[in-house]
């Protein structure tokens, strides 16, 4: 299914500190992997950041897909596909009803990604964990990181001028989550 999906594929994936019920709230590490087909060579974007006071896994998985969505609309990409392996999350996504939520402290960030992605003509599926394992790769190793005084990089050859992925982050605010690093490739 991956290989047919034309354009920008974004996917998405948060982690968490170990559940321990004293633990609340508790940090949570997202991770952002976009892959842009509309240019030649294909452009990667890999994006890291924390949220130190989550609730929930589910809020943590709200919480990248809201920051993924609003890069996504930054930087001007349309009819993008996110890509999260948090089937609760996509579940309540796709029905035209999102008025009962599984966690009502999400509201906030799918509310975001609802209306970036009608912006955008976005869509979201649900994809086995195995897929997953960069974004998921990202997420754990943000929680290892707490610096966010970060610059992004890019390596990408078509931005030999400027990166417009810089500009598109620094435009970005979503409470309580922090930009650690950026790549552009």
């Amino acid at each position: 299914m991956l290989a047919s999906l034309p354009g920008v594929r974004c996917y998405v994936d948060a982690s968490t500190a170990l559940d321990h019920p004293s633990q609340q709230p508790r940090l949570a590490g997202l991770g952002i992997f976009f892959v842009n087909t509309h240019v030649q060579p294909t452009q990667t974007i890999y994006i890291k950041a924390h949220m130190p006071a989550t609730q929930s896994v589910i809020m943590a998985e709200a919480a990248a897909l809201a920051l993924a969505a609003l890069v996504n609309n930054r930087l001007g990409f349309n009819n993008a596909a996110f890509l999260s392996d948090c089937q609760q999350l996509v579940h309540f996504l796709n029905p035209a009803d999102q008025s009962n939520p599984p966690d009502w402290r999400i509201k906030p960030f799918t509310q975001i990604f609802t209306t970036c992605s009608a912006q955008c003509q976005a869509k979201i599926y649900k994809i086995n964990w195995t897929l997953n394992t960069t974004v998921d790769s990202l997420a754990k190793h943000a929680i290892l990181e707490s610096c966010s005084n970060y610059e992004p990089v890019c390596s990408y050859s078509r931005h030999s001028h400027q990166c417009p992925l810089r500009d598109a982050l620094i435009s970005i605010t979503l409470q309580g989550v922090t930009i650690l690093a950026a790549s552009c490739y």
